[in-house]
């Protein structure tokens, strides 16, 4: 008990100090920093812990510590994310930390994202890179992505495989690297078109994803048959294709395979034994209203799958095993109205990592141990609104103006149900979706500042169906922007939302459907975009760079002409709104001319417009200066045009 607390306590003082009541708001510095603690994971033996935490100024960091000694959290690797960005890390051994991280870099006058895998003893020593430029000396330029692991490799003490460009500059290898050593090997070489490898498990590559963009269907997946020692193609799909297959991994039967495809129009989950001629595929299991959109989960020491990563509608994971879905149970009658997300266990599964959180409250993380019985908390994610009740999410459902179904989330602000200022939030992507559960800092900060906030999984959001998903396609700027309007016409209708304080705000695909709100109708009194897609004609011109040319044209729709109608650039002339337009330096994703452009366009029209370009800022708000500035900015904006 002593300890754990010991290390609750130490990671107080990584915060900066905030003063404030229940009753009072709650400061903007809060909800614009990233969270304290993001995650927490055991060493094998379950004696030593690592954080991932975001230190007083800022820098993301990795802290471990001996929970079987009395001593402080000892800082391992850190970043300040201004170039080098952390992303994770894994336990490789009990004295070995395994970190990967990102940046962006250019390449061809364009930001393309790169990653490394590194690592670094809990003692402090020895950080460094695990590839090296020795390492890809067959190549004109090293490879771009270089953290791809494809397999831990369990019963090998030493090495790992990754998958990563080391004797072709277009199709990825599998190596075998030694993690002590900083040695490699190739164990499968590339093949034409294949994208990604899977391996089964005893660590052979037995699956392959090829993409082949100019092929009438473009991906396809081949399958190593061990007995007749070749590869054969099992499945082919075009881009966006009902008959799409994803394949989720193996068990100890070492042909089959079980994988994911569409079944009366929504993903379910299937077995087969990829060894026969004629697949026969199994059902088992499927959701009577939703995709099931999950991997399997195994436990250590067994290679059969004991359940998957889907939750049922109690939010409950589902499990097949009956020891490890007995425990499960006895976990969440703990957390009844939580949800609860199991993490690391030791390698003996007495110790584990609960993470529990729900719309109103941030996560928390308990240490358990089952043979003592016991469960402790360890770490608050936001320990400054711990002792807070947030405003929850809603789930509400309304008609689009064609009669479409679309499921979106209510956040009402403490108290307030009626005539609010309403900030409408769509979701980026797009094809993605908003939910109702996990702790969500955007909407809890809009919702604390007295806002009602709206999100909605507007047509060609996922997990809804394949029909509803391919509706979304080529709609940019018309049925899914009228599902966007739609839902603040219904909230008026609803009297929830006073029709002259409503602001649209989103970022990426969100701040694309922020601009074309306020460039195509007047139910909004101001818009807000971050890294919001400006110039979609310039995206569809520049795919032709991109293997994946047909698959982005296909999201876009194929038609340039009227995609230049949907372009929030070519309509500044109509913006009659204030608008904040707020663009990263670094953006890999959304590149800086979009927002270069859109402001040029709007102080050419004559619109009343606040832009402003981040420095060293990615896509994500990853830098907390970053982060912190973009609520600030907002906060202002949004108290002069629809305050409360």
């Amino acid at each position: 008990m002593k300890n754990i607390y010991f290390l609750i306590f130490t990671l107080i003082f990584l915060l900066p100090n905030y003063t404030f009541s229940s009753e009072d708001q709650i400061p903007t510095e809060v909800f614009g920093s990233p969270p304290l603690i993001e995650s927490v994971k055991l060493s094998p033996t379950g004696n030593k812990i690592a954080v991932f935490a975001t230190l007083k100024n800022g820098d993301s960091a990795i802290l471990v510590r001996d929970l079987t000694k009395n001593e402080p959290l000892k800082l391992l690797v850190s970043s300040d994310n201004k170039y080098l960005k952390l992303l994770g890390f894994n336990w490789f051994n009990e004295e070995i930390i395994l970190a990967r991280a990102w940046f962006s870099a250019n390449f061809y006058q364009t930001k393309r994202d790169n990653t490394r895998l590194l690592k670094v003893n809990v003692d402090g020593s020895g950080f460094s890179s695990l590839f090296k430029k020795k390492h890809f000396k067959k190549l004109p330029w090293l490879p771009s992505f270089q953290a791809g692991i494809v397999d831990f490799l369990p019963e090998d003490d030493d090495n790992i495989l990754v998958e990563v460009d080391i004797s072709n500059y277009r199709f990825p290898s599998i190596v075998k690297l030694n993690v002590k050593k900083n040695t490699i090997s190739e164990v499968r070489k590339p093949k034409t078109d294949v994208v990604s490898w899977e391996t089964d498990r005893s660590g052979k590559a037995r699956i392959g994803y090829k993409y082949n963009d100019i092929k009438k269907k473009q991906r396809s997946i081949i399958f190593f048959d061990l007995e007749k020692n070749k590869w054969r193609t099992i499945w082919e799909f075009e881009n966006f294709s009902e008959d799409e297959v994803s394949v989720l991994g193996f068990g100890e039967e070492p042909n089959k395979v079980w994988f994911s495809k569409y079944l009366d129009g929504r993903k379910a989950i299937f077995s087969a034994d990829l060894s026969q001629v004629n697949i026969e595929p199994k059902l088992v299991y499927a959701h009577p209203t939703k995709d099931v959109e999950a991997g399997l989960r195994y436990k250590k020491g067994s290679d059969e799958p004991i359940g998957l990563y889907f939750r049922d509608d109690n939010y409950h994971l589902i499990t097949w095993d009956k020891k490890e879905a007995k425990f499960e149970e006895s976990i969440y009658k703990e957390f009844p109205d939580k949800e609860v997300y199991f993490g690391s266990r030791s390698k003996d599964r007495n110790k584990y990592i609960l993470f529990v959180e729900n719309s109103s409250t941030p996560g928390v993380f308990y240490l358990g141990n089952q043979k003592e019985g016991t469960l402790e908390l360890i770490a608050e994610s936001y320990p400054e609104l711990s002792s807070l009740s947030l405003p929850g999410k809603e789930v509400v459902n309304y008609k689009a103006r064609d009669g479409v179904n679309i499921e979106a989330f209510l956040t009402l602000p403490k108290g307030k149900k009626e005539n609010l200022a309403t900030v409408i939030f769509p979701h980026g992507g797009p094809i993605a979706a908003d939910k109702s559960t996990g702790f969500d800092y955007w909407t809890s900060f809009f919702a604390d500042r007295g806002y009602a906030v709206l999100q909605m999984n507007f047509r060609g959001s996922t997990g809804y169906g394949f029909e509803f998903m391919k509706s979304g396609l080529g709609e940019w700027g018309l049925k899914m922007q009228f599902d966007v309007e739609d839902a603040t016409k219904w909230a008026v209708e609803e009297g929830i939302s006073d029709p002259e304080r409503i602001c649209i705000v989103g970022g990426s695909y969100g701040g694309y459907a922020a601009l074309m709100g306020v460039a195509t109708s007047d139910l909004y009194k101001c818009a807000v975009s971050f890294a919001g897609v400006t110039d979609p004609v310039e995206i569809f011109d520049s795919s032709r760079m991109y293997s994946n040319k047909n698959q982005l044209r296909a999201m876009f729709g194929n038609d340039r002409s009227k995609l230049k109608e949907v372009s929030p650039v070519n309509l500044a002339d109509k913006i009659k709104v204030p608008v904040l337009l707020v663009q990263g330096e670094d953006d890999s994703r959304v590149p800086l001319k979009h927002g270069q452009r859109m402001r040029d366009a709007m102080k050419k029209a004559g619109t009343d417009y606040i832009y402003i370009q981040q420095e060293n800022s990615d896509h994500f708000l990853t830098l907390k200066a970053n982060r912190l500035e973009f609520f600030k900015e907002t906060e202002k904006f949004l108290k002069k045009h629809i305050g409360t």
